[in-house]
């Protein structure tokens, strides 16, 4: 415990000596940070600002104090760098440049596979390269063949960033709180949310088990789909430390000109990539988080290999339903449900004013009607649209952030290589595809049953509560004081409600004896589905739809009760 107050309060001392070297004494003062320190007794004058650094610009020097900071301060930034709708463009642009390439550290890496795995490489191994060809702030990567001759690639851990990371976490967390509590701004862009979800997400990929467990996930759900390329993994050869995977032999997927050469077509390429991710994104719930250009390679057949799978965005089936509601009114413009839906899927949220939601929102699909389709730069709509619910502080989850960030790299993919690529024309053919999935006979019966179980919960209360109204009325104890105004329209509304009633009980019926035809599984059949099930799934519908206008038109104005 001590060990680690003193990582902590030694990294602390290191973060303000940074904040003061690139000129940052205000921000210490203002949002006393230094109290961090107050019980150690530490001074911070190891660094003064220095002048030459202070010629640069304000976010020059932000971007070259996280770089100086180390691993997890350069990926907090790296995932703050498609957030226009919160920061400047100007510190957008700097954010972009934070590079993730560090210098190597020299590494026995026949020694750590022995020492960490506890086998022989030579049982296994025919070569390992022992300079990395890659080198990042968590991990560096070693070519190497095995025995059968297969390429792969040994991703090692860089020793004790764990702890490093750690150290990190607990100071950024710290820092988080005091911002929060002395600026409204820091407030506004839920900044302690943002770092617990980047907590999450950095430790996730400080788990080499994790990803190999997101690789063989992506591999499931992509089986037997020849458009892209799986790539094999080694877990013999694994483990938290060390994750042995093929290497792939591929050109970045934006390289326009060696595609081309190979003989591809790029705007095919762009296509297949694009409908790889909605693939992702809306068949499976499971998706690439960061699907930059050097995360997806082009093999010669044309196939597309995603690589890097630290971080995957995930949502449940209720997530992705939600989801699959919240593209369908986006694109369909109505403000109404869009924003009825966006209250299901936030977090938290403080509308201080809905019809002003509503006005910001219509104008937002205004602007999007006036602009040309080609022209549409989905990173600015989803900036925009962004700006909106950050005005209502609504929070969503973070697996939408996530989405958002993918959806904002592949189109520039897209834009690469066909520049008047439309994302938005190529989802309509997946909001067809939910919506006749959504009429099929299985979901049908699966939302059936789940609205039955629904109902069957509610029905259980009944008889406790009608036992204790009774109660209360054979003991006095039960007043009802009703001022009838308008007796016939009571009657009628009676009428009316017992009608509809019975018209449910109806409906709900045939639904459940559709469903269970639908189960039975027997002849005649039409579309694969017994007909009787579709005879019973049809009147089932247009009892709906009676059900509904009977609500909707049967209330006649000026009669009140």
């Amino acid at each position: 415990m001590m060990e680690n107050q003193a990582k902590k309060l030694k990294r602390t001392v290191t973060l303000i000596n940074i904040l003061i070297k690139y000129g940052f004494e205000e921000l210490l003062i203002r949002s006393n940070i230094r109290s961090l320190l107050s019980s150690s007794g530490s001074e911070t004058d190891t660094f003064k600002s220095d002048g030459e650094k202070l010629s640069f610009t304000v976010y020059e020097r932000i971007r070259m104090a996280l770089e100086e900071l180390g691993p997890t301060y350069v990926k907090f930034g790296q995932a703050f760098s498609s957030r226009e709708d919160l920061l400047p463009i100007e510190m957008v642009t700097e954010l972009q440049k934070l590079q993730d390439n560090v210098v190597p550290e020299s590494l026995d890496v026949r020694g750590f596979i022995e020492t960490d795995l506890g086998l022989d490489p030579d049982q296994f191994f025919e070569h390992i390269e022992l300079e990395p060809f890659a080198s990042a702030s968590i991990s560096q990567v070693y070519k190497a063949r095995l025995k059968d001759g297969s390429a792969v690639i040994l991703k090692i851990k860089r020793r004790g960033i764990r702890e490093v990371v750690a150290s990190d976490m607990l100071i950024m967390k710290d820092v988080a709180k005091l911002l929060v509590s002395n600026s409204e701004m820091f407030r506004k862009v839920n900044l302690v949310e943002v770092l617990e979800a980047f907590e999450k997400s950095i430790f996730h990929e400080l788990s080499f088990l994790n990803e190999l467990s997101n690789i063989e996930q992506f591999s499931r759900n992509f089986k037997g789909n020849k458009d892209i390329y799986l790539i094999k993994t080694y877990p013999e050869l694994s483990n938290d430390n060390i994750l042995c995977m093929e290497y792939v032999d591929g050109v970045k997927i934006t390289d326009k000109l060696i595609l081309i050469e190979m003989g591809l077509e790029p705007a095919e390429i762009a296509s297949r990539g694009l409908d790889l991710y909605l693939t992702q994104v809306l068949d499976h719930g499971f998706f690439h988080a960061d699907p930059h250009p050097g995360n997806l390679l082009v093999l010669a057949s044309g196939q597309i290999a995603f690589i890097d799978f630290g971080t995957m965005g995930s949502m449940m089936p209720n997530d992705k339903e939600q989801l699959e509601d919240f593209i369908s009114y986006f694109i369909a413009q109505d403000a109404k449900r869009l924003i009825a839906i966006i209250k299901k899927m936030a977090i938290r949220f403080n509308i201080p004013d809905e019809k002003k939601l509503e006005r910001d929102i219509h104008d937002f699909f205004n602007l999007l009607e006036g602009s040309s389709l080609h022209q549409m730069d989905v990173k600015e709509v989803l900036s925009k649209f962004s700006g909106i619910l950050n005005e209502n502080e609504i929070l969503m989850p973070e697996h939408l952030y996530l989405l958002v960030r993918g959806i904002v790299l592949i189109e520039g993919i897209g834009r690469a290589l066909v520049p008047d690529l439309n994302i938005i024309e190529s989802l309509k053919p997946y909001i067809l595809k939910i919506a006749l999935a959504r009429l099929s006979p299985e979901y049908l019966k699966k939302n059936g049953l789940k609205f039955l179980r629904t109902m069957a919960d509610a029905l259980k209360t009944v008889p406790d509560d009608l036992i204790s109204i009774l109660s209360k009325l054979n003991n006095g104890e039960l007043k009802v004081i009703q001022e009838v105004r308008a007796l016939p329209a009571l009657h009628e509304g009676i009428v009316q409600g017992f009608n509809r009633t019975v018209l449910a009980i109806v409906l709900c019926g045939l639904w459940i004896s559709s469903a269970l035809l639908v189960l039975a599984d027997k002849p005649p059949k039409w579309a694969d589905t017994p007909a009787l099930a579709w005879i019973g799934f049809t009147i089932s519908a247009v009892l709906m739809l009676i059900l509904l206008i009977s609500y909707i038109f049967g209330k006649k104005p000026g009669k009140k009760l």
